[in-house]
């Protein structure tokens, strides 16, 4: 009867237990999204993924960025409170800690942000690998962030020069998805407020909100997510931010 009992009071604090596990705050929430676009440049984190560089800082905040370029940014501004800089594994695509990777510098696989390559591995072997394949040196997280900030300069001249060419190729989409139709001709007024206004320009004051406004639709607005693919949606991101106000 005493063995019978013993089973009963198991039985029953363990399905209190799982009660409390279904019903807990922690098994409700839904964990936080990864961020869709580079807080700076405004491109495809899923795109450039295996670029992708993320810090931490000391107040608990993150960011994620499409490239170590991008991240250096950051670094120039708020040196002392990044606590933590990750990078992904150019191999298995998956975060690792930056500073303790192997880095390939100067590859003929295409630089993101910049005219050099700098990428990221969590082991020597893969390092070598793609080193035997693409070219290249392999140096320390210190050799590639030193490298991209004195190719600062020259990388910034070059991305200039691609969004002009991406600005011209939004002026030509934003026309041929009906943009005009309703915000004018060369999207500088008509039904609605033309993107080249001061009321615009504070309400839309980053290239984030331009593309969330886009794909997701804002109202007397349809949304165009699935409707147009990253490029496109980037270049007309970058027409709509050229006609901001200057003053």
């Amino acid at each position: 009867m005493k063995k019978h009992k013993n089973i009963y009071l198991i039985a029953v604090v363990f399905i209190i237990l799982w009660i409390n596990f279904l019903l807990s705050p922690s098994s409700n929430v839904k964990a936080k999204e990864e961020p869709r676009w580079c807080p700076l440049c405004g491109m495809s984190l899923k795109m450039y993924h295996q670029t992708s560089n993320r810090l931490t800082f000391s107040d608990e905040t993150k960011v994620q960025t499409c490239s170590i370029f991008c991240a250096a940014q950051f670094y120039e501004k708020r040196p002392t409170e990044i606590e933590r800089w990750e990078v992904v594994d150019y191999a298995t695509k998956m975060f690792m800690d930056a500073k303790k990777a192997h880095w390939l510098i100067g590859s003929d696989i295409p630089g993101v942000m910049t005219a050099v390559s700098k990428l990221a591995f969590l082991t020597m072997d893969d390092t070598k690998k793609y080193q035997q394949k693409h070219g290249g040196t392999i140096g320390t997280f210190d050799d590639a962030l030193n490298r991209t900030l004195s190719d600062m300069g020259s990388d910034r001249k070059m991305i200039m020069a691609r969004v002009a060419e991406r600005t011209k190729m939004g002026k030509d989409l934003a026309g041929k998805e009906g943009c005009y139709k309703c915000h004018g001709e060369e999207g500088k007024g008509g039904t609605v407020s033309g993107w080249n206004t001061l009321k615009f320009s504070k309400k839309m004051d980053n290239r984030i909100k331009i593309k969330e406004a886009i794909t997701k639709g804002c109202p007397g607005m349809q949304g165009y997510e699935g409707k147009i693919d990253e490029k496109d949606l980037h270049s007309i991101t970058l027409y709509i931010w050229s006609l901001r106000p200057t003053k």
